[in-house]
């Protein structure tokens, strides 16, 4: 399918892409660029790539496909760099949780015939190569948010069905919106309840605590491109959950436990959708 490929971003995403990708494709060649000498080093320690290089020319010419795995905004700067080296028939991925400004960084750079937009739901708290995992995708749903239609976008989904991925399309505004309720939104559920929780309590925390708050120790620096380059949807996410919040508040201080009820029953219903339409 591709006999090179070059990742921008070789951490558990990027890195994960690339022992799957390795472990199908035995006979492909997968080179990592490294942003810095102790990256360099750490990529050749831990043999994700098959090679890892500080040249980013090298990386993108002779590659079939570049793989852009890294924060949004870095994500359009390096859009920006491969562009020199890279030739009509490159297809450019992105593995970034929001889309719109990558979209429109695609459009402004005239990328439109090479680039695919995806976005597979998976990952982990943990960030770094160190945490790479070959079985990440397997099972996963890989949503798509370029048109189907064009070759390059059909070549890319049988690459994430190889990979044992499930393939979704959807126009990235509305990924965006989705995504802000079902990833962004519990994320910053999350922060905040960390926040929110006196310290000297964490050490009777229940499972159930331990569980909601697994997602709080997700790094900053991917984070904050997230949710800025996302925050129109999530402040209307954030606006009905504090809606919420504020009707559980009112029938607590009623001690209206009809309302109380209600509320919990509307959400068992909700929530045992998730396990009869899951993908």
């Amino acid at each position: 399918m591709f006999k090179r490929i070059g990742i921008i971003g070789v951490g558990l995403m990027g890195g994960s892409f690339s022992l799957a990708f390795k472990e199908k494709f035995s006979q492909a060649e997968v080179l990592g660029f490294a942003r810095n000498i102790n990256s360099l080093r750490k990529l050749k320690r831990l043999k994700i790539v098959d090679k890892a290089t500080q040249d980013l020319k090298e990386v993108v010419r002779g590659s079939d496909l570049i793989v852009l795995a890294l924060p949004i905004y870095l994500i359009i700067d390096y859009l920006k760099r491969i562009k020199p080296f890279m030739n009509s028939k490159t297809i450019v991925i992105d593995l970034g949780s929001t889309k719109m400004d990558i979209h429109k960084a695609v459009k402004r750079l005239s990328l439109e015939k090479n680039f695919v937009g995806c976005h597979p739901l998976c990952g982990s708290e943990k960030s770094g190569a160190m945490y790479a995992n070959k079985d990440l995708y397997k099972n996963s749903l890989c949503i798509i948010t370029s048109n189907p239609r064009k070759s390059k976008v059909r070549k890319i989904k049988k690459l994430w069905e190889s990979l044992e991925a499930k393939v979704y399309f959807l126009p990235p505004a509305y990924h965006d919106r989705i995504i802000s309720y079902l990833s962004h939104l519990p994320h910053i559920i999350s922060f905040s309840l960390a926040e929110a929780v006196p310290l000297k309590y964490y050490r009777f925390f229940p499972r159930s605590f331990l569980d909601m708050l697994r997602v709080a120790t997700s790094p900053p620096h991917i984070w904050n491109d997230i949710f800025i380059s996302n925050r129109k949807n999530i402040i209307k996410s954030l606006n009905n959950f504090l809606k919420l919040l504020e009707e559980f508040k009112k029938a607590l201080a009623n001690r209206d436990i009809k309302k109380i009820e209600k509320l919990i029953v509307r959400a068992n219903k909700k929530a045992k959708l998730k396990y009869d339409n899951c993908y």
